[in-house]
C-alpha cells in the first residue's frame, strides 16, 4: 500500500490556494548532489513526486516540498548530514535501495512484512483514513454506511477491494450495493465530489487534510476505515542508517519538532510517542 496520488501541480479545487514555502535541507533539483556510493556526506532519499502531500514538487518542477521533506530537514539536522531527495517511481523504490541507489526512501509506503524481507523499516506515523463528503452530507462512520451510496476513487486505489467487500455485505444484508465509481486521479475524484457526481470519496487522512485546507467550507471528513500499520522511510537491509535514523526521529519527536511538523500538515493524531523499527501488524 502506499498514499494515493494526486498529480503535481494540480488544477482546480484541490490547488485552489498554492502551498506555503517549505524550509528543509533537500536540493532544488530532482537529481541527487550524491550517490550512496560516492562516500560524500549527502544521503540519497527516493521519493515518488506525485504523492501529495508526502512528497511533490512545485510549480518550478525541481523543489521538493511536502510532509516528508519537513521531516527530512529536521533529521538532517539530527543527524549531521544533508538528505537530498531523488525522484522515483514507486515501484522502483525497492530495488533501487537494494541496488546500492539509493541510501534511504521516505516517501509514502507502507512497512509491511512482505517488504521487510528484502528492506527494514523505521516507522514514523500511524495510518489513518477518513470519508471526504460534501458540508451538508451525512457524516459516514464505516464502510457499512455506504450501501446505495455513490463513491468515488482514484482507479487502482486500495478502497476498491474494501468497497467490493463493503457491496456484499450490503446485498446480503437486501440493501442495495455501494455505487462505486472510479477516476483517474484523486484531483478528479474530488472535482466529482465538488459537482455531486459522487457523495463520498475515501481516503487517506492527510491528503483529506489538504484538500480540506483549500476548500474550507465546503467539504468535511468523517469516520474512519484500515487504520492499522505505519508509514515508514525504507532502508537496505541491514544498514546502519537504520539505526541512525531511529535516534534522530526519537530526537526530533522529544524536542517537539515532529508534532509541529504533523500539526502543520493537518495530521496531529497521526503521530507516534517513538519510532518503530519493523513494526508492521500485517
Amino acid at each position: 500500500m502506499r498514499a494515493r496520488r494526486l498529480p503535481g501541480p494540480l488544477a482546480g479545487v484541490v490547488i485552489a490556494v498554492a502551498v506555503a514555502a517549505v524550509t528543509s535541507c533537500s536540493a532544488g533539483s530532482q537529481e541527487p548532489a550524491a550517490s550512496s556510493s560516492s562516500g560524500a556526506d549527502a544521503l540519497v532519499a527516493a521519493a515518488d513526486p506525485t504523492l501529495l502531500p508526502y512528497n511533490f514538487l512545485d510549480d518550478d518542477g525541481k523543489t521538493w516540498k511536502g510532509l516528508n521533506v519537513d521531516l527530512a530537514a529536521a533529521l538532517s539536522a539530527k543527524l549531521g548530514r544533508e538528505v537530498v531527495f531523488q525522484s522515483a517511481g514507486f515501484d522502483t523504490i525497492i530495488p533501487g535501495l537494494t541496488s546500492g541507489r539509493f541510501d534511504l526512501a521516505l516517501t509514502g509506503m507502507f512497512d509491511t512484512k512482505e517488504r521487510q524481507k528484502t528492506v527494514d523499516f523505521v516507522d514514523y506515523l500511524a495510518a489513518k483514513n477518513d470519508f471526504l463528503t460534501r458540508v451538508g452530507y451525512a457524516d459516514i462512520a464505516s464502510m457499512d454506511d455506504l450501501c446505495g451510496v455513490k463513491v468515488g476513487i482514484p482507479s487502482g486505489a486500495l478502497e476498491a477491494d474494501l468497497l467490493a467487500e463493503a457491496s456484499t455485505k450490503c446485498k446480503t444484508a437486501g440493501k442495495p450495493a455501494v455505487d462505486v465509481k472510479e477516476f483517474a486521479d484523486l484531483d478528479a475524484t474530488v472535482l466529482a465530489l465538488m459537482s455531486s457526481r459522487i457523495d463520498v470519496a475515501p481516503n487517506d487522512s492527510a491528503a483529506n487534510a489538504y484538500i480540506l485546507s483549500r476548500n474550507e467550507g465546503k467539504v468535511k471528513t468523517s469516520g474512519a476505515y484500515l487504520n492499522e500499520g505505519y508509514f515508514a522511510a525504507a532502508f537496505p537491509k541491514s544498514s546502519e542508517l537504520t539505526s541512525q535514523f531511529e535516534t534522530a526521529f526519537k530526537e526530533v519527536i522529544a524536542d517537539g519538532g515532529y508534532a509541529k511538523i504533523l500539526a502543520d500538515w493537518g495530521i496531529p493524531d497521526r503521530g507516534l510517542q517513538a519510532p518503530i523499527v519493523n513494526g508492521s501488524p500485517f
